[in-house]
């Protein structure tokens, strides 16, 4: 498998188990990226949510080496292939 075919196919294994997270799941894959942001409202007593949506996220690309996760705040992350 070419590394173009692997990192597409990691991004879009990762999308697709995101997307079942109670998340808004934005697809971006012909570019490389998607983007998961937590539904409004964006206060303190969602954040703990947010943050274990994010930390499921998080443990889930470690497994796709060409993946990358950033997080802006608990609240969203971005996630591309380098």
């Amino acid at each position: 498998m070419r590394i173009a075919e692997k990192k597409k196919s990691q991004i879009t294994a990762l999308y697709e188990q995101c997307s079942n997270l109670p998340a808004d799941v934005r697809s971006c894959l012909e570019n490389g990226y998607f983007t998961v942001t937590v539904p409004p409202p964006w206060n303190m007593s969602n954040q703990k949510t947010a943050q274990e949506v994010q930390d499921k996220i998080k443990e889930w690309s470690r497994q796709y080496t060409g993946v990358v996760c950033y997080c802006f705040d608990s609240f969203s992350t971005l996630l591309y292939v380098l």
